[in-house]
């Protein structure tokens, strides 16, 4: 005869149960929520107030006496906020002709027909301004070198010739101007053209290139910059500042499929940032990367929870921070599954971010912000902590909520490192839009075709981006630093056509 359970038995499997339906309801969510709802990190509206959640009793407990000693910090980043909301202006609506200012103005008069304007005095105007484009104009620069004599060794037996030096290509073999090459790469990785698609632009504009042409150019002009990038990654290494991420990029260098590699994104995080960084090296995501990268770094890096991260916590004179966005993603997730089961950490997060806004809003100076993260920051961080206590006694490990948990109180010890440094972020939200271009540039052109290719991105990223984090023109720098670009030139003439030092020298 078959033994019956006992009671206790019954108990363990049920809370058993319980727990495997309750993790395969979070799945589902967050399935439905990948398949059809948004990506964007948004938190789910609060539950209704009269509406119970199993947590409730536990938590309202538990953060009762935190909210009391952090109830004057919230007040005061609360108050401050509105009033900072309150002082926005309206947005105005602008005439139509400011949308083309800057534009050239061709004038001319129309007069209403079959009247003779000189029987009419002009007693008034009305002026329309209708928006149009030449069309894209290539042309040839033919330049003829004459080969000159001496008059004077006409019968003479060797006759002392000259004629001027041929120009000097671009790229070598390859007579192309550095306007039309930078616009190619500009529209490759600015605005995510692939090749074939410029080839047939390229061709309803009247010249006829093949893709094999195209992509040979693209390559040469890596090659060229490359000094370039190398300086690039050596000064945006010197920062004291950093913020680090890995982007996913698909190699199709196997038959019928593509590899995920990965490059590693440096941005230079202070106030006066020169730029970022991307370094590839065979797709590697390893931590040998950030580690011979960073070898005998001194200064700040700023991370998400990536375990290869960790080595940088041992390392005398590095301090390592932690990406509160990253850890309110999880809370968010968790919300989305369970409603009213993370909340409380979602609203302490806002807090913090409400005091970030608070203080940049008013441009405080970085010893105030640094003040002000100690004084109220760290306290709501504490209440935090103090939730994420009794939280975790009513999860487990492989609920949305446990994992939520787990990570952040992984990175907890380097969020709080935010507050040594008013120049410090809250995140890595920085390095991460950093990212977009490249990823933009994935869905259109799909992969590289070998590590050379993704090695090229890599140093067309970092110089774009670069210009774009200084807020100078990719195509206007990349022209004119094409055109002026040589061999064996020194490491400060380089350094001088960096976007940084570019448009500092302009300034």
């Amino acid at each position: 005869m078959e033994k019956q359970p006992t009671y206790k038995e019954l108990e363990k499997e049920n809370e058993r149960l319980r727990v495997e339906i309750r993790r395969k309801e979070e799945r589902i969510i967050w399935l439905e929520r990948m398949l059809f709802g948004s990506k964007r990190d948004k938190a789910p509206k609060p539950s209704s107030p009269n509406e119970p959640t199993l947590f409730d009793d536990f938590f309202e407990k538990a953060c009762e006496e935190r909210d009391k000693d952090i109830e004057k910090a919230k007040e005061q980043i609360e108050k401050e906020a509105q009033a900072r909301r309150s002082r926005k202006p309206a947005k105005l609506k602008r005439p139509s002709e400011y949308r083309y200012a800057g534009l050239e103005e061709r004038w001319h008069t129309e007069m209403p027909k079959d009247i003779n304007p000189d029987d009419y005095d002009v007693i008034g105007k009305d002026v329309t301004r209708t928006l149009h484009r030449d069309p894209a104009k290539f042309w040839v620069e033919c330049t003829e070198r004459p080969i000159l004599r001496r008059k004077t060794d006409k019968n003479a037996a060797h006759p002392k010739i000259v004629q001027a030096s041929a120009p000097v290509p671009v790229i070598g073999g390859n007579h192309v101007g550095a306007d039309v090459l930078a616009q190619i790469i500009i529209d490759k990785y600015e605005h995510h053209l692939p090749e074939y698609r410029q080839v047939k632009m390229l061709k309803e504009m009247g010249v006829v290139l093949p893709v094999s042409t195209v992509n040979n150019w693209v390559h040469a002009v890596a090659d060229k910059l490359y000094p370039l990038y190398e300086s690039l990654g050596e000064d945006i290494r010197n920062s004291d500042y950093l913020q680090i991420d890995e982007v996913p990029w698909r190699i199709a260098d196997r038959k019928g499929k593509c590899r995920h590699g990965y490059a590693w994104q440096f941005r230079d995080a202070r106030p006066d940032s020169h730029g970022l960084y991307f370094y590839y090296l065979k797709g590697s995501r390893g931590g040998e990367i950030p580690r011979a990268q960073l070898k005998d770094y001194r200064g700040a890096i700023q991370t998400d929870g990536y375990k290869v991260y960790d080595y940088f916590e041992k390392q005398d004179g590095v301090t390592l921070l932690g990406c509160m966005a990253h850890i309110r993603r999880k809370f968010v997730e968790a919300e989305r599954a369970c409603p009213g089961v993370a909340s409380k950490a979602i609203e302490y997060i806002g807090l913090l971010y409400t005091q970030e806004e608070n203080l940049r809003e008013r441009k405080a100076p970085y010893e105030e912000v640094s003040k002000a993260r100690k004084e109220k920051g760290l306290p709501i961080m504490d209440a935090m902590e103090a939730w994420m206590k009794v939280a975790s006694t009513t999860t487990t490990p492989s609920d949305l909520l446990g994992k939520a948990l787990d990570y952040a109180y992984k990175l907890w010890p380097r969020m709080r490192n935010y507050a040594l440094d008013g120049r410090y972020h809250l995140d890595n939200n920085d390095v991460e839009r950093g990212q977009r271009p490249s990823v933009m540039g994935r869905k259109n052109y799909l992969f590289s075709h070998d590590d050379k290719g993704a090695e090229d991105n890599a140093v067309f990223y970092s110089l774009l981006e670069s210009c774009d984090v200084v807020q100078l023109n990719p195509l206007d720098w990349l022209t004119d630093v094409l055109g002026r670009l040589r061999d064996n030139m020194d490491e400060d003439e380089i350094m001088q056509l960096l976007p940084y030092q570019y448009k500092k020298s302009r300034e």
